[in-house]
């Protein structure tokens, strides 16, 4: 991502995740958790993306891959709390990325990576 990617407003999380999932649905996609007290992991790699979702009434983001064929039957989500803040920025071939903080300053960053053209 760029240094200063475009930081979303909250009063379009739900808008611009829903573009994002259709432009980005069944693409594979990657989650890293960078969290201030349990440090980085890696909680999914090359799943295709299901949807992004901001539930204003719960206050959640949520990103959940798989469920589209019998390779992946299941639909995994990856939840976070509390949003305070969503920059979203593409680069590269076909790439994007989602860079979501929540309330105790933790990110999870969303890699996209489109299918290469054949």
């Amino acid at each position: 991502m760029s240094d200063q990617g475009p930081e979303l407003p909250p009063s379009q999380w739900q808008a611009r995740l829903e573009d994002l999932t259709k432009q980005h649905e069944g693409h594979e996609v990657a989650i890293e958790l960078l969290d201030q007290e349990l440090g980085d992991e890696a909680e999914a790699e090359m799943l295709p993306l299901a949807y992004l979702e901001f539930d204003p009434k719960d206050d959640v983001v949520i990103v959940a891959v798989g469920g589209r064929d019998g390779r992946y039957p299941v639909v995994l989500r990856h939840i976070v709390e509390h949003p305070q803040r969503i920059v979203a920025d593409s680069y590269g071939e076909g790439r994007s990325a989602i860079d979501i903080v929540n309330r105790e300053g933790d990110h999870t960053i969303v890699t996209i990576q489109a299918p290469t053209p054949a």
